[in-house]
């Protein structure tokens, strides 16, 4: 008895081998991401998105093509400082999934490698959401 068709994954997947993942790299990958978001990100993000946020002259009545441009920039802008922001978590997130799979194999011998399950698991785990 084989393995059901709704336990082997998307069809055109099929023909696919297995894939692995380098424990010792991914270790290095979340040592460096971390590092570069708290020391070399972080700090000029809060200088950025305090920069952004700072508030506007208010606009005459009668010059509405300016309050709509204002309205709009404002739109932008908070878009912007979200994505500044949720770059942090998101990659905050990312590296935490990296070392929690890597220390998870780091003493595994060469032939038990991380399986996509795995990988997949531990970035559902850490809030980052994927999905295949």
């Amino acid at each position: 008895m084989g393995i059901p068709d709704e336990d082997l994954g998307p069809s055109w997947l099929h023909d696919y081998g297995r894939i692995e993942a380098d424990i010792e790299a991914m270790s290095q990958f979340a040592h460096h991401l971390i590092d570069e978001i708290q020391h070399n990100y972080t700090p000029h993000a809060t200088r950025v998105i305090a920069d952004m946020e700072s508030d506007h002259p208010p606009t005459a009545a009668e010059f509405e093509e300016h309050a709509r441009f204002l309205g709009a920039h404002e739109t932008a802008m908070r878009a912007s400082t979200d994505n500044v922001y949720w770059y942090i978590e998101g990659g905050t997130r990312l590296s935490n999934a990296a070392a929690e799979v890597s220390s998870r194999y780091a003493d595994a011998d060469a032939f038990s490698l991380a399986q996509t399950k795995d990988v997949l698991e531990a970035l559902n785990t850490s809030g980052a959401g994927v999905v295949l």
